[in-house]
């Protein structure tokens, strides 16, 4: 993979490797965290597409196997309600675009996990792009199915990178200071709030938060050992840093 890169080049550093790659087992049901047992359980909720919580599958450890999803193509991860809860209990802490900027100027590598070709196009001025998906690669019957699907919606078929965690080490200096940031952020908030009648509660939908790849290869990271004390996660991502008006590179900055 070619790394696309904006500010001042890095030499190679050692790789790291994810701890959980061995396992493919396909689950919808399971417990929420990587280091130990945890005590929130989960389910797929068929009829509304989402994770709902459901603790009878309480106490179920994700390196037992049991909690990993293997697609038809690219790399198997964890379910989503697992990293939630994982990066959750571990206290990942999140910045503004504002702050992250500041970070940045500060030292800290920002580094966008967005597609190579979305970040070629536009990214925030600084960062490094080390994509955690890319174009599907293989040519089997689902790989073929998948490219067919996408193209009548004008999209790209896209499928997990099996080598972000040692494309990102080899890229980084593992447990330096860096900055996490996707297209839209995601969040591990499960409260919402009305402005207007400024109360809070718990959102079904938000039981646990709102995935993205920022966060997915955040856990991925974790997982692999990095500390989450040299990780922030950008809030609100790409969108929200363009939104803001901050320094952009590549398209017609460049």
């Amino acid at each position: 993979m070619a790394l696309q890169m904006r500010g001042a080049t890095r030499a190679p550093q050692a790789g790291c490797s994810s701890r959980s790659r061995s396992h493919t087992l396909r689950v919808y049901a399971a417990a929420a965290t990587t280091k130990r047992k945890g005590n929130v359980g989960f389910k797929w909720d068929p009829a509304n597409s989402r994770w709902v919580r459901d603790d009878r599958f309480a106490g179920i450890a994700a390196d037992e196997g049991r909690t990993l999803i293997k697609p038809k193509t690219g790399a198997a991860y964890q379910a989503w309600p697992v990293v939630h809860t994982t990066l959750s209990d571990a206290g990942l802490k999140g910045v503004d675009v504002q702050e992250a900027a500041k970070l940045r100027k500060a030292g800290w590598t920002l580094v966008d996990v967005r597609l190579d070709s979305d970040f070629d196009a536009e990214s925030a001025e600084g960062s490094i792009n080390v994509p955690m998906f890319r174009l599907v690669a293989g040519n089997s019957a689902w790989d073929n199915i998948k490219k067919l699907a996408m193209a009548s919606f004008a999209m790209k078929a896209t499928e997990r990178d099996p080598d972000f965690v040692d494309t990102f080490c080899q890229t980084v200096k593992k447990n330096s200071k860096v900055l996490v940031m996707c297209a839209v952020g995601g969040t591990l908030d499960t409260i919402v709030s009305y402005r207007r009648e400024k109360k809070l509660f718990a959102d079904p939908e938000r039981a646990f938060g709102r995935e993205s790849r920022s966060l997915k290869a955040i856990y991925e990271l974790y997982d692999a050992g990095w500390s989450l004390n040299n990780i922030r996660h950008v809030e609100g991502g790409f969108q929200e840093w363009k939104y803001q008006g901050l320094p952009l590179a590549g398209g017609e900055d460049e």
